[in-house]
């Protein structure tokens, strides 16, 4: 395992990176995130304006897991942060982010790193959620792995599109009492009224098999690969059937369902 020396990390301006680090007050190893920022970073006690977001992308057969931070001072800038399952360190990382309470985020300048900030790791749920996933793929290596990530971002860059496709939906607040789907105002088409579900919090939905994780569903068993989406967004999406199992072309974030626009929602 590969220990970084933080005070020794050099990256070129807008750079991002995951590494283990030893901890200077206890030194205990933990991951963390190295960014150099365009701008000079502000002093740590400043309000950086951070947010997170997470996600799973598809490409070809592998499965590229993104974390990505927004920093909004003193100028916004987005940093993307691709995380290889199958690299050497990779099961080791991932199962230090699914147990971290705490996660450090390192601003480097040009002589290393600046200042840290140690934030609640917010990706700690969505981390806990990936192993089930990717211990179906099968193993691929490094270069395959850096030529997808070029590949995909070639395809979605500007990093504002990233941003975006990996948005994840707010907290809609909870409807007291069951809900059938007669108590659905709109059209459901006849075929898909099996499908159909309330979730509480999250509205009307239709339970359909995201197209990612389509081969994965048809190889096994599809009806525990079936996830709730609003109906709104199934009927604009449209869906496939594929075995008598409807498909949608909706993006997956393991962690948190299928990534849909929070006014699809209807409680």
């Amino acid at each position: 395992m590969e220990v970084v020396d933080p005070r020794k990390i050099r990256l070129i301006p807008g750079q991002s990176i995951e590494a283990i680090f030893s901890t200077e007050t206890d030194h205990k190893t933990e991951v963390g995130i190295f960014v150099r920022t365009l701008s000079d970073p502000i002093p740590p006690n400043g309000d950086l304006g951070i947010q997170e977001r997470a996600g799973v992308v598809k490409f070809d057969d592998l499965f590229l897991v993104l974390t990505m931070l927004r920093i909004q001072r003193p100028e916004e800038e987005l940093f993307d942060v691709w995380w290889n399952y199958h690299a050497s360190h990779g099961v080791e990382h991932f199962r230090r982010m699914s147990e971290q309470e705490r996660l450090a985020i390192h601003f480097c300048g040009e002589g290393g790193r600046e200042f840290s900030l140690n934030r609640e790791n917010t990706f700690r749920g969505f981390f806990k959620s990936l192993p089930g996933l990717m211990r179906k793929t099968r193993h691929w290596t490094d270069i395959e792995f850096d030529r997808a990530v070029r590949g995909f971002c070639a395809e979605s860059y500007p990093k504002e599109n990233l941003w975006e496709m990996i948005q994840m939906k707010p907290e809609i607040p909870v409807r007291e009492g069951p809900v059938t789907i007669d108590d659905y105002s709109g059209y459901i088409p006849d075929e898909l009224r099996p499908y159909y579900t309330y979730v509480p919090g999250q509205g009307h939905q239709i339970r359909v098999i995201p197209s990612m994780l389509e081969a994965e569903a048809m190889a096994e068993e599809p009806e525990k690969y079936l996830l709730p989406a609003p109906v709104k967004t199934v009927l604009r999406c449209g869906v496939r059937w594929v075995k008598g199992y409807p498909v949608a072309p909706i993006p997956f974030i393991p962690g948190h369902g299928l990534a849909v626009p929070p006014d699809d929602a209807e409680l």
